[in-house]
């Protein structure tokens, strides 16, 4: 059972980087471009870190250039994401992104051919149905219906760009090792989000980061720390485990996501601002539980 305690270790720490994004964002740093520009350069030093143990065994030009358009894909993932959690709740946000898994299994209908069957078809209509309740429930700001409605869009986008860089990564698997498929997919990734460096103001916003050092130590401890030990336990679970599996109890991460954000958002507490009204809880722990219910679902296919 060892798979399942992994699995459960990777998406609790998932859960809690994505909390703890929110918080940065919302507190540490001026916006959230600046922050995905610091992400970006800990997915650049993440990915260098492993160059070491990466065996470049099975590059080619065009397994190269896959890998390459993976990592491009998953840093563009990151960019749409961290700007839309600006402005809404982390608790709205994960679970929608959460949704690639079906965005996968689409893109192995219409290029791998694989069968769709009934029971597929529902499942990607709970896990939509359920992301679509928490992304347009009631949040207790001000927000417009019609600027919910382009958030979630905007996260479906991300989502289905996550989901074509795990299809991406998923094609060459029994070419490229893991280990190299990682350094290349966090570099260019993480280029992609450091991009965002070249837009006016960027540039002063990071710079300014240096002169908060709780901030520093914060958004290093997060991305780095953190973020390295969640893929860690995410590697030890699929060598230990059937991979479907390890899936499956990875979708779990969305609860975490709402238990922590709750706790944090106590009067007692009061690190985030998620709306604590019953009514808007009912809503979403009803999204996130249908959403991860499909997800399941379509893991298990």
């Amino acid at each position: 059972m060892e798979w399942m305690w992994f699995s459960l270790a990777s998406a609790f720490t998932f859960a809690l980087v994505s909390v703890l994004d929110k918080l940065l964002i919302s507190k540490h740093v001026d916006n959230a471009k600046v922050f995905i520009v610091t992400v970006g350069v800990a997915q650049i030093c993440l990915g260098l870190i492993v160059i070491p143990i990466s065996a470049f065994s099975g590059l080619t030009l065009s397994t190269l250039t896959i890998v390459i358009f993976s990592g491009i894909s998953s840093g563009m993932y990151l960019v749409i994401m961290f700007q839309i959690m600006e402005s809404q709740d982390v608790s709205r946000v994960v679970p929608v992104v959460s949704t690639y898994p079906v965005f996968v299994a689409a893109l192995a209908f219409f290029i791998l051919g694989e069968q769709v069957t009934i029971y597929s078809l529902a499942c990607i209509l709970i896990t939509v149905f359920g992301a679509a309740l928490v992304s347009l429930s009631p949040s207790g700001k001000n927000a417009s219906a019609k600027s919910a409605v382009t958030a979630m869009l905007l996260l479906f986008l991300a989502s289905i760009l996550f989901g074509l860089s795990q299809f991406l990564a998923k094609t060459i698997a029994d070419d490229v090792d893991m280990w190299t498929q990682y350094m290349v997919r966090g570099v260019y990734g993480g280029f992609t989000c450091f991009s965002l460096i070249l837009l006016p103001g960027v540039l002063k916003g990071v710079t300014s980061i240096f002169q908060k050092p709780k901030s520093v130590f914060l958004i290093g401890f997060t991305e780095g720390f953190l973020v390295f030990f969640a893929i860690l336990f995410f590697f030890l679970a699929i060598y230990a485990g059937e991979i479907y599996m390890v899936s499956t109890v990875m979708a779990s991460r969305p609860i975490f996501v709402f238990g922590i954000g709750l706790i944090l958002s106590l009067p007692m507490i009061k690190l985030l601002n998620e709306p604590l009204n019953g009514r808007v809880l009912a809503v979403r722990a009803t999204g996130t539980f249908l959403t991860v219910l499909g997800v399941v679902g379509v893991s298990l296919l």
